[in-house]
């Protein structure tokens, strides 16, 4: 035995092609390696192995293995599951050596050597050596090419490391130290060498790729790795990138819509989360820089209150981790100025919006994607305000979706400060068209306000009266076409002219059977109400005071029978009239998120009083000096009720109905 180990070290320095000697020299060298009788630590000695010897030993064990002898099949299958760290573990460069045999035989890997298949799937390969690396792609892209039944399998393989990457430290001592970059490096060329060469990894990538997303409780950093790779799949699998953006905006209007729901659970703590998650932030320098502790955790000294607002704060920060890095994805795809790849980009935007986004009920944050990158060209505004209105007014749709699509229009060029006038006027023309047409058809068989019956004609009034007071000025017609300052609004001592005819629209609907004062929301009716008699638009506080004692109730066929409130039922007293009442939801409403909120910086309008108008805080400190004049000013609003306007001429009696109409809005 001795002889055949000493011809077996000296084969290495001779030629490979010396077929005379081959045969022999192989068959003494196999009844050495694979004598049971041998001590195991001679199996180091297989260091010393040709390639052309371990190529025989692996086609030999493989067609054993088919006849049912498993001995050194089972050999070969422990050689890959060894972990690299391990004592036993082989050196990577003789590991190689069998990758490239099992290569070379890759037509005998049938559904009977599925255990080895999935051995050499399952091994540690990313942190070995180059050349290894280089070696175990070939073998598993010949696999997939002979077997695509793995193909699955191999994918969740390489979409799993996503979320965790393996450690650089799990490679054997012949291999290089390697850093962690590196190792991601390899990750996505694998997947990009097998997305090239294989033809069913696009179909099975995409829905993998959503079946492995973190859970919603996961931690801030899994996410954030997790979006990173994905996006990153979606620059060599451009075929996926449709699916990657909609999987990416579904889960994160989940977090969304949670927080807000975990937010109103939690009475009066929402001031309280976003300092904390503003403090949380300024101890952040980089946007991948998480703890891997920050997942969810339970805190024995934490009272339940606590535990959930603990819970909640870091949802907050992990939706305001996702957006930050979306909105930089983004921003450079827009940066680069490649106007087909925006105008795709944006295209996948407004899909996101229409198929996601809008039929969602409260999403907060996610939007606002759409809201910054519009902005950045009027083109791109002008294709959101028309998906929006196309939306609003598709009679196709449930009637949940046309309200909410209203409620977007309208908040858009309320908040959009990149949206120009003529734009705002252009969207009010055409809203104010939409609400005289339905008002035409409904109005004759109208008894009375129904939000159930007429939910579109009350949308699209309350998006005319928020948008009225976030954008006021543009309405204005002026002898320069700018938009009035606040010296000319202050000083301006007659009526205002008005774009178009929307003073006499929004009279004729305000104060029509349909009457949409008593629909809208309150707080926005209100906010409405000050400033248009402020600016001499309308006088609405009579009705205001009238629809007080209108009841809503759920009926058969009508709101209220001429005039008078149909009576409360059990349910109606339970909930009160907000059942009946249109919701004020507007969802570009302040941006909260503490770090990403820079993205936001300059382009959103925060509202602001009409200059002269006299804020509720100062009426408050005023009632008792406004009592005495409660008299005369009772006159002149039967004067002015008479023809529905009234013109201030006393902040004092502006004061007196501001707290006769309620309470002022939190707009």
């Amino acid at each position: 035995m001795a002889p055949a180990l000493e011809a077996s070290r000296k084969r290495k320095h001779l030629d490979s092609d010396d077929s005379d000697e081959l045969p022999v020299i192989q068959s003494k060298k196999r009844r050495v390696t694979f004598d049971p009788n041998v001590d195991i630590h001679l199996m180091s000695d297989v260091i010393e192995k040709s390639m052309e010897l371990v190529g025989e030993e692996v086609r030999r064990a493989l067609e054993k293995h088919a006849q049912g002898e498993n001995h050194y099949y089972d050999q070969i299958r422990s050689l890959f599951s060894a972990r690299p760290t391990s004592a036993d573990a082989p050196l990577s460069r003789v590991l190689e050596k069998y990758v490239i045999a099992l290569t070379n035989n890759v037509t005998l890997l049938d559904h009977k050597c599925s255990g080895l298949v999935h051995a050499v799937i399952d091994s540690s390969w990313i942190a070995r050596n180059e050349q290894y690396f280089r070696s175990f792609r070939t073998l598993l892209r010949s696999i997939l090419s002979v077997q695509p039944g793995y193909t699955a399998t191999v994918l969740n393989m390489l979409v799993h490391m996503f979320v965790q990457l393996p450690s650089p430290a799990v490679r054997q001592q012949d291999d290089p130290a390697i850093r962690r970059e590196e190792l991601q490096t390899r990750l996505h060329h694998m997947l990009k060498h097998l997305s090239r060469h294989i033809q069913m990894t696009s179909t099975l990538l995409g829905p993998i790729l959503a079946s492995n997303f973190p859970f919603p409780t996961d931690s801030t950093k899994a996410h954030v790795q997790y979006i990173k790779n994905i996006l990153e799949v979606s620059n060599y699998c451009p075929e996926l990138k449709g699916q990657i953006y909609s999987v990416i905006t579904d889960k994160l209007v989940k977090i969304d819509v949670q927080i807000q729901n975990d937010l109103e659970e939690l009475d009066d703590v929402e001031d309280r989360l976003v300092d904390g998650v503003i403090a949380d932030a300024e101890d952040e320098e980089e946007d991948d820089d998480f703890s891997d502790n920050d997942s969810v955790s339970s805190d024995d000294s934490l009272d339940a209150e606590d535990q959930r607002l603990k819970e909640v704060k870091e949802s907050v920060m992990k939706l305001d981790a996702i957006m930050y890095l979306l909105f930089s994805h983004y921003d450079a795809v827009f940066e680069r100025g490649d106007l087909v790849e925006i105008d795709d980009t944006f295209e996948s935007l407004l899909a996101q919006f229409a198929n996601i986004i809008l039929p969602t009920y409260r999403s907060r944050h996610t939007q606002f994607l759409l809201f910054h990158f519009c902005q950045t060209s009027p083109d791109l505004m002008e294709r959101f305000a028309g998906c929006c209105s196309h939306l609003a007014f598709d009679q196709r749709l449930p009637q949940i979706l046309r309200i909410a699509a209203a409620a977007y229009l309208a908040s858009f060029i309320a908040r959009g400060a990149h949206v120009s006038a003529p734009v705002v006027r252009d969207v009010f023309d055409l809203l104010c068209h939409h609400l005289e047409t339905l008002r035409s058809a409904h109005e004759p068989g109208c008894k009375g306000p129904d939000l159930r019956r007429y939910g579109t004609y009350y949308a699209i009034a309350q998006a005319l009266l928020y948008t009225f007071c976030f954008r006021w000025r543009d309405l204005i017609v002026t002898n320069d076409g700018s938009p009035p300052s606040d010296q000319e609004v202050l000083y301006h001592e007659t009526d205002f002219v008005w774009h178009n005819d929307i003073q006499d629209i929004l009279r004729r609907n305000i104060f029509s059977k349909l009457n949409p004062l008593k629909i809208c929301a309150p707080n926005i009716v209100t906010q409405f109400a000050r400033m248009a008699h402020h600016l001499r638009f309308l006088y609405v506080f009579p009705l205001i005071e009238t629809n007080k004692r209108i009841r809503l109730a759920r009926s058969l066929g009508s709101g209220y029978m001429d005039g008078v409130g149909a009576r409360e039922t059990a349910l109606t007293m339970k909930k009160g009239e907000e059942g009946f009442l249109l919701d004020a939801y507007f969802p570009f409403d302040p941006y909260t998120l503490p770090r990403s909120r820079k993205w936001l910086e300059g382009e959103y309008v925060e509202w602001r009083p009409v200059p002269g108008m006299v804020n509720k805080d100062d009426e408050d400190d005023e009632d008792e000096d406004s009592e005495g004049e409660s008299e005369s000013e009772e006159e002149e609003e039967e004067e002015d009720s008479s023809d529905h306007r009234g013109v201030d001429e006393h902040d004092e009696e502006e004061e007196e109905e501001g707290d006769a109409s309620g309470t002022e809005s939190s707009t």
